[in-house]
C-alpha cells in the first residue's frame, strides 16, 4: 500500500483551514461571527464526510477491507483505506473478491450501472431490490417467511434440512406456516440427470415437509429444472444462485436478490403456475 498524496476532510487541508481562518482577520470584531461561521461548517462538513457508511469489501480469504472504493477496473479495486495521517491507497484484486457491499446506495446504482440498466431494459416499476450473499441470503429468508400471511412458493433445484441452523429455522417457520393454513408449495427436481444422492435427499426430506402440509412436487423432464425461486405474498421474489441447503446458507459462494414488486411477482407466479402444471408428486414419479 501507498500512502494518498494528500488528506483532504472536508475539501481543506489543515494548512489550507489555516489560511483560510486567518485571512477572516480573526480577533477584530467585524469578522468574530464570520469565523464562528467558518468553524461551525467546516464542522458539520466533517461530521457528514464520516458519517457517510463505507464501503466494504469481503475477500475469499475470510478478512474484510472498509475504505473508499474510488476506481473500477477488470483486474481491481482501487480503494482508499484510513489511516493516519491520510488514508492509503490500495489495488484489491478482484480474483481476491468474494463480493462487495457499498457504503450508499447512490454509489451501488452507479457503480452497478442500474440506472443504465433499467433504461436499457425500458422498466418502469418502481422495485426496491435488495442483494444478498450467502449469510445475509439465509436472513432475509428466514425474516420473510416469518412474516409471509398469504403464501410461500419455492422452486429449488435442492432442498434438504437440518444440516446448518439458519437453514433449519427456515423449514422450521416454513412447517408452521403451513400449519397455520399458509399456502406452501415446492417443486423440485428429480429427473435424470440429477445426481443420485441429491435425488435421494431431496427424497427423503420430502415426506418431512409433506407431513407438515407442504405441498411437494417435482420436475422429470429431459432437461433439469435448475431454477432457484422462492415467491412470497403478493410482493417478494427471491432469486440467485442457492438452494435451500445448509451450505447454501454458510459456505458456499452465492448470490441472490430479494425483489420487492407485484408486478415482478404476478410475473414470478405465472413461471410457477407453468412449471406446476408439468410437475408430479412422488407417487407418480418414474424411477
Amino acid at each position: 500500500m501507498t500512502p494518498a498524496v494528500e488528506s483532504t476532510a472536508a475539501g481543506l487541508t489543515a494548512a489550507g483551514f489555516n489560511r483560510t481562518y486567518n485571512s477572516l482577520g480573526v480577533g477584530t470584531p467585524s469578522c468574530w461571527w464570520s469565523s464562528i461561521m467558518v468553524v461551525v461548517i467546516l464542522s458539520l462538513l466533517c461530521m457528514a464526510s464520516s458519517a457517510v457508511e463505507p464501503d466494504r469489501i469481503f475477500l475469499r480469504d475470510g478478512s474484510t477491507l472498509s475504505g473508499n472504493i474510488v476506481e473500477e477496473t477488470p483486474d481491481t479495486y482501487r480503494t482508499l483505506i484510513p489511516a493516519s495521517p491520510a488514508p492509503l491507497s490500495t489495488n484489491v484484486s478482484v480474483k481476491a473478491v468474494r463480493y462487495v457491499v457499498y457504503g450508499t446506495s447512490a454509489k451501488a446504482r452507479t457503480n452497478l450501472r442500474l440506472d443504465e440498466a433499467a433504461r436499457a431494459l425500458g422498466a418502469n416499476d418502481p422495485a426496491q431490490v435488495r442483494f444478498l450473499p450467502t449469510e445475509a441470503f439465509g436472513e432475509a429468508i428466514n425474516e420473510a417467511v416469518s412474516s409471509a400471511q398469504l403464501r410461500v412458493w419455492i422452486l429449488a433445484y435442492y432442498i434438504s434440512g437440518g444440516s446448518h441452523p439458519t437453514i433449519d429455522q427456515f423449514y422450521v417457520s416454513l412447517s408452521a406456516k403451513a400449519r397455520s393454513g399458509v399456502d406452501v408449495q415446492v417443486i423440485s427436481e428429480f429427473g435424470k440427470g440429477t445426481p443420485m444422492p441429491i435425488r435421494n435427499d431431496t427424497m427423503n426430506f420430502t415426506q418431512t415437509l409433506q407431513d407438515d402440509g407442504i405441498k411437494v412436487r417435482f420436475i422429470q423432464e429431459y432437461r433439469v429444472m435448475h431454477k432457484k425461486m422462492l415467491l412470497m405474498d403478493r410482493d417478494k421474489v427471491f432469486l440467485g444462485s442457492a438452494n435451500l441447503t445448509g451450505s447454501a446458507v454458510s459456505s458456499s459462494d452465492e448470490f441472490n436478490v430479494l425483489i420487492e414488486s407485484e408486478p415482478f411477482a404476478s410475473k414470478a407466479e405465472a413461471d410457477f403456475t407453468r412449471l406446476a402444471q408439468q410437475a408430479k408428486t412422488s407417487d407418480e414419479l418414474d424411477y
